[in-house]
């Protein structure tokens, strides 16, 4: 786990302190510098830099480490911004097209999202890629697709993983590459952003100021430290030698105890909390057993529990908007769907009718405890990241619930780098945790995590789908296409078509059940203001993911 603070009282010549620290609970020592690893990565947001910027409130893009020179719908331009060097020198080598082709290459190997929106790409001078994209690709999605993206990928570290994907004509020879490329640990480290790495022990991972970054005279401070601290991250806010947290959902005791040095903002965090299905498990395989947890589950307490930033998803269906900027529950999510869908998704609030699926499918219930078909007790585990303890209220209510209902359920947390790599990427776990989204609002990249990106980890085979016909829930299963719904959605202009095809996507997930979206957040970050000078709570400049890697480059955080 990660947070974002700072302890520097060292004296700088522009500024009352020179180090910004930001807590980590990992042993910084552990960490290597392949993002792609999963296991121990290290590619540090003040180290690299994002693609763009997306504003929340107005839903407007800004270009930052790459523009969209231009785009025809069939065709897109990117460039690299100009000035931008990598680490390796004083300054280093420039950023070229050669790295922004290994970023989009990287990105296919792993089957990431930009990936599926091209069909073949070239470099186009020194610092432009020219993509031939899938269809006539609609504009909107391919420019919310460059979201929360980074540029982390020198050619001259990725040469070879590029070439052999390049070279590769099979699916099996690019898994290879992709499994190799996942499991390499590079001893280098890499960046083009305004802090460069320095040292590191045990403790703490030092970066120092990129004096040759395009925005580097916006920062005032000299060094960024990385300080290995304790999991109880409500004391380490409250300690008082932080200045800053990037996003934590504090307990109340926290707002309580908060001196008035101690700011929150709130930004949408277009996201929030769901319960994965292993679709290979013996008893999530089933469809039914999977609508019949999800009606057990109740989401009203998983939000309440959740505290003052969470709501409960009303119709679980991947439609993002069941929050508001106050906190209060929004029917936004209808917006995205006809107005027959949004009352057609179902609600899932109905333990009878769980119990109901569950003996239809031959569990019984024998003095208040649900057996198995074979006679087994009906056990779950639900696996879910030790650090995360904002999280743990949610899926300790789901345990709840179960073992309310007489499913023996049990809560497993387990490290965040053995948990990603060793058990919810790798598809060991009956029932896990993770975002229900990308963070981006569009319905088609909610579906995209579900049936492209994801399916992997749930054991999830999209094109063996089968659902009920749409508003009919107790129909008789039939095979369903959502990877080919999708293709038709990116590339639509007609507005009611593209509904049209929401509606199907919808209803798919609503029934089928990939993941239970349980909640949906507002995102909470924290400074101190006695060292450091941020904008007001209520500045729209919050509004974008995330304020303490963006203030710092637009001159919005100054040490005092």
């Amino acid at each position: 786990m990660v947070m974002a603070g700072c302890a520097g009282s060292d004296e700088g010549e522009s500024g009352g302190t020179d180090t910004f620290v930001e807590p980590t609970t990992t042993q910084p020592t552990n960490w290597q510098f392949n993002h792609l690893n999963l296991t121990n990565p290290f590619a540090h947001e003040m180290q690299c830099d994002p693609l763009q910027r997306y504003h929340i409130a107005d839903e407007e893009f800004d270009s930052y480490a790459v523009s969209v020179e231009e785009f025809s719908g069939e065709t897109a331009v990117l460039k690299v911004r100009d000035g931008l060097t990598w680490h390796n020198g004083d300054p280093g080598d420039p950023v070229n097209a050669d790295d922004l082709y290994t970023k989009l290459a990287t990105d296919a190997i792993i089957g990431d999202t930009i990936s599926t929106l091209w069909t073949d790409m070239q470099r186009a001078g020194d610092k432009s890629v020219e993509l031939t994209l899938d269809g006539t690709v609609n504009e909107r999605l391919f420019m919310d697709a460059l979201n929360y993206y980074w540029l982390e990928t020198p050619h001259r570290m990725y040469r070879d993983y590029v070439e052999r994907w390049e070279d590769a004509t099979t699916d099996d020879e690019v898994a290879d590459i992709r499994s190799d490329l996942r499991n390499d640990a590079f001893d280098e480290p890499k960046g083009n952003g305004p802090f460069q790495f320095e040292e590191r022990t045990n403790n703490y991972l030092r970066m120092s100021l990129y004096e040759h970054h395009p925005d580097a005279d916006n920062i005032n401070w000299d060094y960024w430290e990385i300080q290995r601290v304790s999991t109880d991250t409500a004391s380490v806010l409250l300690g008082g030698d932080i200045d800053g947290i990037r996003n934590y959902t504090a307990p109340e005791s926290v707002f309580d105890s908060a001196p008035d040095s101690l700011l929150h903002a709130q930004l949408p965090a277009l996201w929030g909390h769901s319960l994965p299905f292993n679709h290979e498990d013996e008893d999530f395989g089933n469809i039914y057993v999977r609508q019949a947890i999800c009606e057990f589950i109740d989401r009203d307490a998983c939000a309440s529990n959740y505290g003052r930033f969470g709501q409960p998803v009303e119709a679980p269906s991947g439609l993002v908007g069941n929050i508001d900027g106050q906190n209060e529950q929004s029917d936004r999510w209808r917006n995205k769907v006809s107005d027959e869908m949004a009352e057609q998704l179902h609600r899932y609030d109905d333990p009878e009718r769980g119990r109901r699926l569950l003996e239809e499918e031959g569990y019984q219930k024998d003095d208040g405890e649900w057996y198995r078909p074979d006679g087994s007790r009906f056990e779950v585990t639900v696996k879910t990241v030790a650090g995360f303890n904002d999280w743990h209220p949610v899926y300790e209510t789901i345990v709840d619930n179960l073992n309310g209902e007489g499913i023996a359920a049990e809560l497993q947390q387990i490290e965040e780098s053995a948990y990603w790599s060793n058990h919810y990427l790798a598809g060991d776990f009956q029932l896990a945790s993770t975002g229900w989204t990308l963070q981006r609002s569009s319905p088609y990249y909610v579906f995209d995590m579900y049936y492209n990106i994801d399916p992997e980890f749930m054991n999830l085979s999209p094109d063996d789908l089968e659902a009920p016909p749409m508003g009919d829930p107790d129909g008789e299963l039939e095979s369903v296409d959502p990877r080919g719904l999708m293709e038709e959605l990116l590339v639509t202009q007609d507005e009611a078509e593209a509904t049209s095809l929401v509606d199907e996507l919808a209803w798919i997930t609503n029934q089928t059940m990939p993941m239970l979206q349980i909640n949906e957040i507002n995102d909470p970050v924290w400074f101190y203001t006695d060292d450091w000078e941020v904008p007001e709570p209520d500045s729209p400049k919050y509004q974008s993911k995330w304020p303490l890697w963006w203030f710092p480059r637009f001159g919005d955080l100054q040490a005092k």
